[in-house]
């Protein structure tokens, strides 16, 4: 969680001496981090103002993010196309019109995932 590659600043891509595009993955003692689905913890967590939902998608395409309250209610979806590797969306409390304790889910055409995050006044 405190190493990513990611295209927040400059696009994540690497290229070899004939400009074919290659994959750019953080290696661990020759595993790579994270390449398959995974939906990452809210940072920072409780949180006032912005958050930031990191995830990873094995393949580019379609995910959607969806924030609820406790009782299952959905305050806010977040959904597009999104790249291969390490992807994340900022979410403002505002938009949200609640604090305590919501969850958010991150629905692909093959993996589901939910988290738990609080807003605090």
């Amino acid at each position: 969680d405190l190493l990513s590659v990611g295209s927040r600043y400059t696009k994540a891509e690497a290229y070899n001496k004939h400009g074919e595009l290659l994959d750019v993955a953080l290696t661990f003692d020759g595993q790579v981090a994270t390449q398959g689905f995974a939906l990452y913890q809210n940072t920072p967590n409780p949180f006032n103002g912005e958050t930031i939902i990191g995830f990873n998608l094995p393949e580019a395409g379609y995910a959607k993010l969806m924030i609820q309250d406790v009782a299952g209610k959905v305050l806010k979806v977040i959904d597009g196309t999104f790249g291969k590797g390490y992807n994340e969306v900022r979410v403002d409390s505002e938009d949200l019109g609640q604090a305590g304790v919501l969850y958010y889910t991150l629905e692909t055409a093959a993996e589901t995932a939910t988290k738990k995050m609080i807003i605090v006044e």
